[in-house]
């Protein structure tokens, strides 16, 4: 009776991975739902570990989902699928899951389902060297890592977009694709600083720290380096803080500090003895045989050097003792296994024996009454815990009801200040180019009118001028209607109102209010666009843009040319101002928004200071889409605007 209530104590005490777990569950139940999900579940309790069987279980989960139509699940099933494949480095096999979880997402508008596979394929095209197709779908992503309030998401997607520009930058040499890197990144250490994601930040001060080396400012990289290090020191992750030590040693060394490097060396040196890691003490040796070598200390260079010869082959010894100890454990499992098989079978030989013996009765009626008390004091103790599980989760509730109230707070602070930053990124590449075109035009006003009133010219000459000053009048006003529209944008940034809008209409407005240019120049111009069209977006801001594409396409169109207004679906929603004017060459529409603007004269000689275009890019993004260009000299323009899949 004492043996057997032990092994029950055993049996009832014993920890349960959470894989066992979930086949033990999934044995249990019969309702397709719940099998499909505790499928799902394997799948991602073992994607890192074991792909073959993670892709397996997901397999299951989806023909479940398909069979019972669980389209939610069907999603979840193809982008963890796609996930294994890609860490197998199997990249087509990848993209065609995670395209198919993403066409579902898209139909039952998955907000958090959208931006983990926009993620996803971004990160299999980045891997597959498409870094500029990769960055699009991380802007897309963090368009929707925003409307779903992802924090998480947005720290990962901002992280990815720092290092897509950086990488542009380190073959560019652009000044652009600097400041977009660190602006990203910044971003993203500002995000996960305030989740308290210390890898995480570590990893971005690090890239950080790389940026401002290569740009040559190495006392902002050491202070990265150094802000990277004292955080290390608080997870006691001493893998991680040799890491670190290293990347200072190797700054130092290019700095010409060789005894703060070597300082460096010798603190990594006491890290590595005290895990007693001859991998980490092998690469250490190296460091700090590099270290005395640019000192002069060449005697202690070449004795570390051959501790580091020595420690490798001591580590390749422990390696191959390590595989024989492994073979004989594996063995003697065997060998184990196949004798409590065989005491298994001896054991069911004996039970049946006893089966046949009277005292079989009195047994039974032994362990009976021990299973009932057994039962009995259970029963007890769940209805205790039972009351403690009630009352703990109702403080849990109450908890988590004050958390999202709180995190709620910390997402409109953090949303305010990524706007107004944002802000003052597109004033600051505004205002140079607004004081040159405003002080131009006025100055050379006030110069014309200087002279009139001096009677330094006569009337006849100054009526010659007139028409020039009327230009010049003329491309101010319309620099200033850019500049109140944007200041008035700017002024409301975080009250963009996503409506429902008749687009055939708003068109329809725009060219009437542009109608006097369009007789001038004898143009046709064509509302193409279906009259049901209706986007959910912000009238205001789509007006603007529209208004300015028409413009445009109205100047460097000639007398009795065309203007079409049209619409199509292509990877999403596209509105879309097509002319058949002058065009522009590839150097051209790079420029456009580069942050360099520019202009040019009209077919009539009409000015422009570019800004409009400048700015309709960044309404377009504001609205969750993108403003994209596509032209040929004396062949024509066409500007769209583009919305990702699902349009909202």
């Amino acid at each position: 009776m004492t043996a057997i209530f032990a092994l029950f104590l055993v049996v009832f005490q014993q920890s349960i991975s959470v894989v066992d777990s979930l086949k033990n569950e999934l044995k249990q139940v019969n309702e397709p739902k719940i099998q499909a999900e505790l499928y799902y579940q394997l799948a991602r309790a073992i994607y890192g570990s074991d792909q073959n069987s993670a892709i397996a279980y997901s397999d299951s989960a989806l023909v479940i989902a398909l069979e019972n139509n669980l389209t939610k699940l069907q999603g979840n099933a193809l982008n963890i699928r796609g996930v294994a494949f890609l860490i197998k480095s199997e990249f087509d096999s990848a993209m065609k899951s995670h395209l198919q979880a993403l066409e579902i997402r898209e139909q039952i508008r998955d907000t958090v389902g959208l931006l983990e596979s926009q993620l996803n394929i971004g990160n299999i095209l980045y891997r597959r060297g498409n870094a500029r197709e990769a960055a699009e779908r991380y802007r897309t992503a963090l368009y929707y890592a925003r409307i779903s309030e992802n924090q998480r998401g947005q720290g990962l997607l901002f992280n990815n977009l720092g290092s897509y520009f950086r990488d542009l930058w380190a073959e560019t040499k652009a000044r652009t694709d600097l400041d977009s890197a660190q602006y990203y990144l910044t971003e993203a250490l500002s995000i996960k600083s305030s989740m308290r994601d210390f890898r995480g930040s570590i990893n971005t001060l690090s890239q950080l720290a790389q940026l401002a080396r290569e740009e040559g400012d190495f006392s902002k990289a050491k202070e990265f380096l150094s802000d990277a290090l004292e955080i290390s020191d608080g997870l006691q992750d001493q893998e991680l803080q040799i890491s670190l030590l290293s990347e200072l040693v190797d700054f130092n060394l290019e700095l010409g500090n060789n005894h703060q490097a070597l300082a460096y060396a010798k603190k990594a040196m006491e890290i590595a003895e005290e895990m007693n890691s001859n991998f980490q003490i092998a690469s250490v040796s190296g460091l700090l045989a590099k270290a005395y070598e640019e000192k002069g200390d060449f005697p202690n260079a070449l004795r570390f050097f051959k501790k580091k010869l020595e420690t490798i082959q001591e580590l390749n010894s422990d390696r191959n003792k390590q595989i024989t100890e492994d073979l004989l454990i594996k063995y003697e499992s065997e060998k184990k296994e196949i004798e409590n098989q065989a005491l298994l079978e001896e054991q069911k030989y004996l039970d049946l024996s006893l089966q046949r013996k009277n005292e079989l009765l009195l047994a039974a009626g032994i362990i009976l009454l021990g299973l009932i008390g057994v039962w009995a004091f259970q029963r007890i103790k769940n209805k205790q815990l039972q009351e403690a599980h009630q009352e703990t989760t109702e403080i849990l509730s109450q908890l988590k009801a004050q958390n999202q109230k709180i995190e709620i707070q910390t997402q409109k602070l953090e949303e305010a200040n990524l706007a107004l930053t944002e802000s003052n990124r597109i004033r600051e590449r505004l205002f140079s180019v607004l004081t040159h075109d405003l002080k131009t035009p006025i100055t050379s006003l006030l110069g014309i009118l200087g002279i009139w009133s001096d009677k330094m010219i006569t009337q006849e000459e100054f009526m010659k001028l007139l028409p020039m000053v009327s230009s010049q009048i003329h491309g101010v006003n319309e620099l200033m209607e850019n500049l109140l529209e944007w200041a008035q944008a700017e002024f409301d940034y975080n009250e963009v109102a996503f409506r429902e809008v008749n687009v055939h209409e708003l068109a329809d407005q725009t060219m009437q209010q542009l109608s006097t240019s369009i007789g001038d120049k004898d143009l046709h111009v064509e509302n193409e666009l279906p009259e049901d069209l209706k986007l959910k977006t912000d009238r205001n801001r789509l007006n603007f843009i529209l208004r300015n594409l028409l413009a445009n396409a109205i100047k460097f169109t000639p007398d009795g040319g065309n203007v079409r207004i049209h619409h199509s679906r292509v990877d999403g929603e596209l509105i879309s101002v097509s002319d058949t004017g002058v065009g522009m060459s590839s150097d051209q529409v790079e420029m456009l928004f580069s942050g360099r603007v520019s202009s040019q004269l009209g077919t009539q000689g009409e000015k422009g200071s570019g800004v409009g275009l400048l700015l309709c890019k960044e309404f377009a993004l504001s609205l969750g889409a993108d403003l994209l260009v596509e032209s040929k000299i004396n062949q024509g323009t066409t500007f769209s605007i583009k919305w990702p899949k699902p349009s909202s």
